[in-house]
């Protein structure tokens, strides 16, 4: 949509010109134009609304898409890193967003993996001690208010004593683990609704340490992506200095109901070999090498299903058509540091929380609001910008 897009008479900016309003810090054009956008389409699926604009009369391109061809060709391959069948019903604006705020590009493969990070910010030191020597407690479940205080249950059921909390575990985890929906003890009605209905997608993820890199000595593709049980296979390379390493394979990443269907098999070598057999139909040569090094199934293959996990029961926050209203009540419940009779102590914060569910940088300006909330709700003195006296609501929703 390089020219953008005429909708009811309507013109709308280009995706990419929003983001370039965004980068070179033009923010009223922005919002103006994002808004249009949200006039437009906040109640519209994803799927409503790729048939609105590429079966319309000004489809981009000039040529319109063919249904249903097109549509199951885009739900299986996406724009060629994955298949977005699964969350054809999420919010257009949701999908959107994240097109706009290009956080989609120049991704880059971190090596040793994601968890690297929390291990690196964990060795940071504060007044000569780490956070990881400032964990206190390993499990938080019950939150709750007794006497004025704070009271968080952690593990064997001790009841520690806080002035204030940040929570920021997924919006599932703070009803079901916290019971935070439980009264109107922290929360506004607005905001308890919020957390019990944001949509928090399934998603399910199966890895494989191979032998080898196989794929780079056989020539094998790095990326399939079908419309078979294994939707989208990937081969990473983590040691791309030693190319006789040992290999790592995303044999299995679903969403939504491809997930679900993987709740069917837990055990991990059954489903490793489902997965297995379903590549072999369209690529048996590539499928022939998967087998974890060592033949060992229990220590070299990981599967992980966030619906089943109790901490997070689900995987990342992505609304449905008009539930933008949701993130929006999340994200500012925060404020309510700089209004004395609404203050709780307790505050909100987690990509959960957040316009952008599922990406560290929603996670990381919540997290920042809610630090700046304790300080201003303890009696502490803040920087002029800072986001409890800066940050108000742009948009209609």
């Amino acid at each position: 949509m390089g020219d953008g897009y005429v909708h009811e008479g309507i013109q709308l900016p280009a995706p990419a010109k929003i983001t370039t309003l965004l980068r070179s810090h033009r923010f009223d054009q922005a919002r103006d134009a994002w808004q249009a956008w949200l006039d437009s389409f906040r109640d519209i699926s994803f799927y409503s609304a790729l048939v609105t604009i590429f079966t319309g009369p000004q489809p981009p391109g000039r040529v319109p898409w063919k249904r249903p061809e097109d549509f199951e060709l885009f739900g299986s391959l996406g724009i060629g890193s994955g298949g977005f069948l699964p969350v054809y019903q999420a919010a257009f604006t949701e999908i959107l967003r994240l097109v706009i705020n290009g956080y989609e590009d120049d991704q880059r493969l971190i090596m040793g993996g994601i968890s690297l990070l929390v291990k690196r910010l964990a060795e940071q030191e504060l007044n000569g001690v780490s956070l990881r020597q400032r964990v206190r407690y390993g499990h938080v479940s019950r939150i709750y208010k007794q006497g004025g205080q704070i009271l968080v249950t952690c593990a064997g059921g001790q009841v520690v004593p806080f002035d204030r909390v940040i929570v920021t575990t997924s919006n599932r985890a703070m009803e079901l683990a916290h019971r935070l929906t439980a009264d109107g003890t922290f929360l506004t009605n607005e905001v308890l609704r919020a957390v019990r209905e944001a949509h928090l997608t399934g998603s399910s993820k199966l890895f494989m340490l191979t032998e080898n890199k196989f794929w780079l000595k056989k020539g094998s593709p790095t990326t399939i992506l079908s419309d078979g049980l294994a939707r989208g296979v990937y081969c990473l390379d983590y040691q791309p200095d030693d190319p006789d390493g040992k290999g790592v394979v995303l044999l299995s990443y679903t969403w939504e109901d491809d997930a679900n269907k993987m709740l069917s098999i837990l055990d991990k070598k059954e489903r490793c070999q489902r997965l297995v057999d379903d590549l072999a139909t369209i690529s048996p040569d590539f499928a022939r090498h998967l087998v974890p090094a060592n033949g060992d199934y229990e220590r070299h293959v990981l599967q992980h299903d966030w619906l089943m996990d109790p901490y997070s029961v689900g995987a990342f926050k992505l609304n449905y058509p008009g539930e933008d209203i949701y993130p929006e009540r999340l994200f500012f419940q925060f404020a309510t540091a700089k209004r004395p009779a609404e203050d709780t102590g307790l505050y909100l914060a987690g990509c959960g929380c957040s316009f952008t569910g599922g990406w560290v940088e929603g996670a990381v300006q919540t997290g920042l609001n809610a630090a700046c909330a304790v300080i201003r709700s303890s009696g502490g003195q803040l920087l002029s910008g800072n986001p409890i006296d800066s940050m108000n609501s742009a948009y209609r929703y």
